[in-house]
């Protein structure tokens, strides 16, 4: 019995050791500090840039803009962002333009805005939009997130399956191909 007793008496010890070595291990451990991770980029206080050359500048920058309902619209390369208090302005854009059913649409524009919370895109001065059957250049296009597919704009003229057109305003909604043109507008049939 002599073995026996030792053996129990080795393993309650071994035990006790245990659960008090679990309960007091954070004491005997030293205080864990942060790990530096790599440098992240901090936002300078818009309010203290006085010269132009503190302004943000970001160079080839990728944007992505959705609509309300979280598809993605815009896909756009742009060379150059400048940071102006709610708006970024856009040098050097093309991209492109996705519908809801997978159409794409190729963009192209040589300076733009858009909303610092990528709720709405304005493009100038000659944009270039081209699809499976339509080029359109226009002096101006419009897009908010809250219009989804809709996209508005001004002068533009378009090529469309042997069809010219020119219109002073016009909504364009991509998805079903279909064009809108309040106020004057000309077209010529070839």
């Amino acid at each position: 019995m002599t073995k026996k007793k030792l053996i129990t008496g080795f393993l309650l010890c071994l035990v006790i050791f245990s659960v008090l070595f679990f309960l007091f291990r954070s004491k005997w451990r030293p205080e864990s500090e942060p790990i530096p991770l790599l440098p992240l980029v901090q936002e300078e206080d818009a309010a203290t840039v006085t010269d132009a050359a503190e302004t943000p500048r970001l160079k080839g920058v990728q944007v992505a803009l959705v609509s309300m309902d979280q598809h993605l619209n815009w896909k756009l390369t742009v060379e150059q962002v400048i940071e102006e208090g709610e708006i970024c302005l856009l040098f050097g854009i093309t991209g492109e333009y996705y519908t809801e059913s997978g159409q794409r649409y190729l963009i192209e524009a040589p300076e733009g805005e858009m909303g610092r919370d990528f709720s709405w895109l304005r493009l100038t001065p000659e944009v270039v939009l081209t699809g499976e059957d339509i080029k359109m250049v226009a002096v101006e296009v419009y897009w908010e997130a809250a219009a989804g597919e809709e996209i508005t704009g001004r002068q533009m003229q378009a090529d469309r399956e042997n069809v010219k057109i020119q219109a002073e305003r016009f909504t364009f909604n991509p998805e079903d191909r279909s064009m809108t043109f309040p106020g004057t507008s000309r077209w010529s049939f070839q």
